[in-house]
């Protein structure tokens, strides 16, 4: 215990890999004794730090289930920020293809789980615990955002109020991609869904402005539920009623860009609210949209002249396949929807 506590504080590569193995082994015989859960935090604490190269963590069932413990512990009382913070970190940070099949078999929105998740959300918590969890929610799309779920009226008011802050403070302090991605699919995955949608703080839209930064790898796939989504227009027109919202008009500039992504039943309600925008008090928007559109449409003309012309491979394939969409769209934007004054 003496030495693992010395080892906490050293960040070399190979020693974070081989503590997090440690981990992995204590966590196989910790049933046998229960002392054994101290020697696995300190394992844990030492294998997963800030601003270091992080281990690759497999199967994430033994990080799941120290996760279990900490919020078990919580629950009675017992403070567990720091292991709280660094399995959160470890979850985190991990790329979604890697856990996303372990962490399908946890149920995240039975009580122990989803309460806990609000609790190291809430005001007050200490930040890089908050930190680590509004970012490990890019993992819970499918369970939180994209189901049939429901929740609590106390457990939304917790988690709203928890994630709207948390996304505040930790914007203000770091940026990073997989904030950026969490922060912008949570956003997302609650437009998307029926259930959250009306819970959508108004002071959170201004994270629609992270797509913009964002490569189109890094893009959440609740996004694309979004742009397909027949009920996310009407959504926004009744917030903003009876003037168009600022948010609304920033979603179709969105929409625009990535035109070769909406759905045919999306793309008719699009050209008629950008009617609405170009006769309304926002008709300067529309300008801003077609630089918008033509950003994009040269971008992808740069990424298409790196190919040798004859490549017929699935990428360049693709590539052309959305110039040539965001071309049509153009087309379409500035014959269809602005009208004559």
């Amino acid at each position: 215990m003496e030495v693992l506590g010395l080892v906490i504080h050293l960040k070399q590569e190979a020693l974070c890999t081989e503590s997090y193995q440690l981990f992995l082994k204590i966590m196989d015989t910790v049933d046998s004794d229960d002392w054994l859960w101290g020697p696995a935090e300190l394992s844990l604490i030492g294998a997963f730090k800030w601003k270091t190269t992080r281990p690759d963590i497999g199967d994430p069932a033994s990080l799941v289930r120290f996760l279990a413990r900490c919020f078990s512990e919580q629950e009675k009382g017992i403070v567990q920020d720091v292991p709280l913070e660094r399995v959160m970190l470890a979850l985190a940070g991990a790329p979604a293809k890697v856990i996303s099949e372990g962490l399908a078999r946890v149920d995240f929105t039975q009580p122990l789980f989803f309460d806990g998740i609000c609790r190291a959300l809430q005001n007050g918590a200490p930040y890089l615990l908050r930190r680590a969890t509004v970012t490990l929610l890019r993992h819970m799309d499918a369970q939180f955002f994209n189901t049939k779920k429901t929740f609590s009226e106390d457990q939304v008011k917790a988690f709203i109020s928890g994630w709207s802050s948390a996304a505040r403070e930790s914007l203000e302090t770091e940026r990073g991609r997989p904030l950026a991605e969490a922060l912008f699919g949570a956003l997302m995955g609650m437009l998307n869904s029926p259930f959250w949608r009306d819970h959508i703080p108004q002071d959170r839209w201004g994270l629609l402005t992270l797509l913009g930064g964002m490569d189109e790898e890094d893009i959440p796939p609740s996004f694309y539920r979004c742009v397909r989504d027949p009920a996310v227009i009407p959504h926004l027109e009744r917030q903003g009623y009876p003037r168009v919202s600022d948010t609304l008009v920033m979603w179709v500039a969105i929409m625009w860009a990535k035109y070769p992504d909406v759905s045919k039943k999306v793309k008719p309600q699009l050209e008629e609210i950008t009617k609405t925008i170009a006769n309304g008090s926002s008709k300067h928007s529309i300008s801003s949209y077609l630089g918008i559109m033509e950003e994009q449409i040269e971008r992808i003309e740069v990424r298409i002249k790196s190919y040798a012309p004859w490549s017929f491979g699935e990428d360049i394939v693709r590539l052309r396949k959305r110039h040539t969409s965001l071309q049509y769209a153009r087309g379409v934007l500035i014959d269809r929807c602005i009208l004559p004054t």
